[in-house]
């Protein structure tokens, strides 16, 4: 049962611990569940926007909300609006902000991000994504719904999200993604079509004797700004345990 006596006809959930002991997230037992991708770039946005001044923020594809959640929880301050357009995750998303104690700062709405971005009056400081990464017909379909909805572009690409945000975007606003690096030179060209130059990039690899599977890169949208210092991270060490700095994104330390 949700908060609202609401129950979520025929899925089951799970009730998980994640990056601290006292947060909760419900999600689907079977279906999309989230990964270290969501730790990552919640930790990368909060590492970003302590340079600069953002007000408000927007969260596309937020699922059952583990980004924005575990983002006020590493103490991001400003309000989070989350578009989901998945009903069922959307269920989730509402629930999850409630039972985490968000509902004053995270608002949740339940639209086609594209649609969203044609009728919002709204102009965001931010913007970050989770975006799905394969194409609708590549890749391994998923017999799951939620999963191969959330994984692949039915809803839009990543260049699709760009050229929707650049309307909703303040000049010099900000989006941040987390995307493979096998999609690197897709994912910049189609930045940079849209007027978001690269400011920071960040890879990430499992361990020291593997190349990088993932990166997040924070753009900003017309700007003249083209400096970038590439980072790289290294999540465990070579016990098989969690690094200095992927304890850092994995888990909540004092």
């Amino acid at each position: 049962m949700t908060s609202s006596g609401k129950s979520y006809k025929n899925l089951e959930t799970s009730r998980d611990a994640i990056f601290r002991p006292d947060i909760f997230i419900v999600q689907h037992k079977k279906g999309y569940r989230f990964n270290s991708d969501s730790m990552i770039l919640s930790w990368f946005i909060n590492e970003i926007s302590r340079k600069y001044q953002i007000k408000n923020s927007l969260e596309i594809g937020a699922g059952s909300g583990i980004v924005s959640i575990v983002l006020k929880n590493r103490g991001f301050k400003p309000d989070i609006t989350c578009v989901e357009i998945q009903k069922d995750m959307f269920e989730l998303l509402k629930e999850n902000i409630f039972e985490n104690n968000f509902s004053h700062t995270i608002f949740p709405i339940h639209d086609d991000f594209r649609d969203f971005s044609f009728n919002s009056r709204i102009k965001f400081d931010l913007i970050f994504s989770n975006p799905p990464f394969f194409g609708i017909d590549s890749g391994k379909m998923n017999e799951n719904s939620s999963k191969a909805l959330a994984r692949h572009e039915f809803y839009g690409s990543l260049k699709d999200f760009f050229s929707s945000s650049v309307k909703i975007l303040k000049k010099n606003g900000h989006f941040v993604f987390v995307y493979p690096v096998s999609r690197i030179q897709y994912a910049l060209q189609s930045a940079g079509n849209c007027g978001l130059s690269l400011k920071d990039i960040c890879f990430f690899r499992e361990n020291s004797s593997v190349a990088p599977s993932s990166f997040t890169a924070h753009l900003v949208f017309k700007s003249t700004d083209s400096s970038v210092s590439p980072d790289l991270i290294t999540m465990k060490d070579d016990s098989g345990e969690y690094s200095f700095a992927g304890r850092k994104i994995m888990y909540y330390e004092n």
